[in-house]
């Protein structure tokens, strides 16, 4: 399963960095390819089952905890 993942994380590689290289467009290219290593790992991760943490609950937590921001209580 993890060769699957691997192959379609190529084809669309291949589909979208040669453009932005041959327009020299670096800070684009390594967004691109932090963001596809970071959905890489994840894809990786969730195929061996790894139970991974809610984002919703650290936005939560980052909303009302650190931020102060909430509902007034009545």
């Amino acid at each position: 399963m993890i060769v699957m993942i691997a192959l379609v994380f190529i084809v669309l590689g291949l589909n979208d960095f040669p453009q932005l290289i041959k327009q020299k467009k670096w800070y684009e290219v390594s967004v691109l390819a932090g963001l596809y290593v970071f959905v890489f790992a994840l894809a990786a991760l969730m195929t061996f089952h790894v139970t991974l943490p809610s984002p919703a609950k650290g936005a939560q937590h980052l909303i009302v905890d650190v931020l102060h921001l909430g509902y007034p209580q009545k």
